[in-house]
């Protein structure tokens, strides 16, 4: 009967023991961690206004603590251990935040915050080749057409740049702007601005300082050979950041379409990546970028 009643009493004590856990999770998951998550989420701007004194309160305090720690820690690795620390090598890779990117819990805003981060990310990996308007879609004038021409050709493409070229397309001399038809000029050499030539291998983040420096939005894309490859804009630039940015002018579609078993038509500016992704087709190239550039290069072959 005494034996009964011992384990009666283990027993009840390790159930309170279970319900207490259960509840002190479920108020901790509740009051500590979804509901200030939550109401955080949705003023967070008033809330960081209203915090950043407090955290910088503590920080001042506890940073002397932490760099102390620090500093003993790295004496310790250094004349202990033997280990020396890198102090150039960044603490936070881009790995790092594209791993937290990923794991964080995402809504609708949320993804696409995470997306626009994650690109600028891979910015500075990304070559102007990548995102130029090739060579055969530029849309330009020669140096000697008539202010007549040059009108219709702003009417007929509703461009608000138009390149100028003497001859052919590998010899630009410039642009001119819509803007300019209003001053009324005589010929086109009168309105006429430089462009900036760039290589085709420099990278998105370098031709975005450029631009800023000149003040320019347009530059003309040089091959290895000096030719023409292509022209690129600010917009370019910034698509590959913020995705497609659509203005009244682009009504242009790629075409993409499935016409028999294995039969397609598709546009030759359409990625490779696109159809790799969606059709699962497989290119062996690590030259090119769209599919026209894929034909081109394989017929040199």
């Amino acid at each position: 009967m005494l034996s009964l009643g011992r384990d009666w009493h283990i027993a009840s004590a390790g159930l309170l023991l279970v319900i207490e856990i259960i509840l002190a999770t479920f108020f901790i998951l509740i009051f500590a961690d979804l509901i200030p998550r939550a109401f955080f989420r949705a003023n967070s701007n008033s809330w960081l206004e209203k915090l950043s004194p407090v955290t910088n309160f503590f920080y001042q305090i506890f940073y002397p603590l932490a760099n102390g720690c620090i500093l003993l820690a790295s004496w310790i690795l250094k004349y202990i251990f033997n280990i020396r620390l890198d102090k150039n090598k960044e603490p936070i890779t881009r790995s790092d935040l594209k791993h937290l990117f990923q794991m964080t819990e995402e809504d609708e805003r949320q993804e696409r915050n995470t997306q626009l981060m994650e690109n600028a990310q891979e910015l500075p990996n990304i070559k102007i080749r990548q995102c130029l308007v090739p060579r055969k879609e530029i849309v330009g004038i020669e140096a000697g057409a008539t202010m007549e021409e040059l009108t219709q050709k702003f009417i007929t493409t509703k461009l608000s740049k138009l390149i100028v070229y003497k001859e052919n397309i590998d010899q630009i001399i410039g642009y001119v702007h819509q803007l300019a038809m209003f001053k009324k000029p005589t010929d086109i050499q009168s309105i006429l601005l430089p462009i900036p030539a760039v290589p085709e291998s420099m990278t998105a983040t370098s031709l975005i300082n450029k631009f800023t420096r000149n003040r320019k939005s347009i530059a003309w894309v040089v091959d290895e050979f000096g030719g023409t490859a292509g022209i690129i804009t600010l917009e370019d630039v910034l698509e590959e950041l913020f995705g497609e940015i659509q203005d009244e002018y682009d009504t242009e579609e790629f075409i993409d379409k499935q016409i028999a078993a294995n039969e397609f038509m598709f546009s030759g500016r359409l990625e490779l990546d696109f159809l790799s992704e969606k059709y699962g087709f497989e290119f062996d190239t690590d030259t090119s970028e769209t599919l026209s550039g894929y034909i081109i290069n394989h017929h040199e072959k």
